[in-house]
């Protein structure tokens, strides 16, 4: 499998393979994955460093090739937000070396501090949601099925039969057995993939946004939310540079 990044040298270690983790105001943010029932371990087989500083972990199994970029990137400016306090994203790239059945991953906090109050916040092609106390605010979002779908049917970095999936996802159908679950408490999100053949690769992406909430802020304000609206190539890009 070509890395994700393949053009951008990956630093000489070593590094140490530490679990792929974000640590945020709210707690520490872990990424997962399950693969036919089995969990991938948190430590990866390797662990690599950018010239730009985001860490990519690899994984390498019988039946699967994982690997995980992790890397801080800038919110993009506009007139109707405010600065965040930072931004991380995740793109995580699955390589099936035989047929698989089942592909989780997860973005999720273990714990939460007790008065943080959390609840669902996507919207149409986005899974997302929103945790918050008086200290911070902070938001992780990701595709859903139907952005995966419309992916697949512009080849955009998944397989393209999963495009088959999108009457479904609309429908809503009880045939659908894969899609986005979001965790006890709204906690952060999961992502149950469609099979994969043989040969077939699928790149997914999260991102997390927080900030300190000021007391001149809008009843409404939603910078983190628009902070976390990011594509996989805009993180590539993050993560590309020097």
């Amino acid at each position: 499998m070509p890395g994700l990044l393949p053009s951008v040298p990956r630093l000489a270690g070593p590094f140490v393979s530490a679990a792929p983790d974000v640590p945020t105001p709210l707690g520490v943010l872990e990424f997962g994955a399950v693969v036919d029932r089995r969990p991938v371990p948190r430590q990866p087989t390797r662990a690599h460093r950018l010239p730009g500083g985001a860490l990519i972990h690899r994984w390498e199994c019988e039946s699967v090739e994982l690997e995980l970029l992790l890397c801080p990137f800038e919110a993009s400016a506009t007139d109707f937000t405010v600065p965040v306090d930072a931004c991380w994203g995740a793109v995580w790239q699955v390589y099936a070396r035989t047929a698989l059945r089942r592909v989780e991953l997860s973005a999720a906090f273990r714990a939460v501090p007790a008065d943080v109050e959390s609840g669902y916040d996507g919207t149409q092609a986005v899974a997302a949601v929103s945790l918050g106390n008086a200290g911070t605010v902070l938001t992780l979002s990701g595709s859903d099925e139907e952005d995966i779908c419309a992916r697949a049917e512009a080849g955009d970095s998944v397989p393209r039969r999963w495009a088959a999936h999108l009457d479904d996802v609309y429908r809503r159908s009880p045939s659908l057995t894969w899609g986005v679950e979001y965790v006890d408490g709204y906690r952060g999100l999961t992502w149950t993939l469609p099979p994969f053949e043989p040969g077939e690769h699928a790149v997914l992406h999260a991102a997390t946004s927080w900030r300190t909430p000021q007391p001149d802020d809008p009843e409404d304000d939603m910078s983190t939310w628009w902070a976390a609206m990011v594509q996989p190539s805009y993180l590539l890009a993050a993560a590309s540079a020097r």
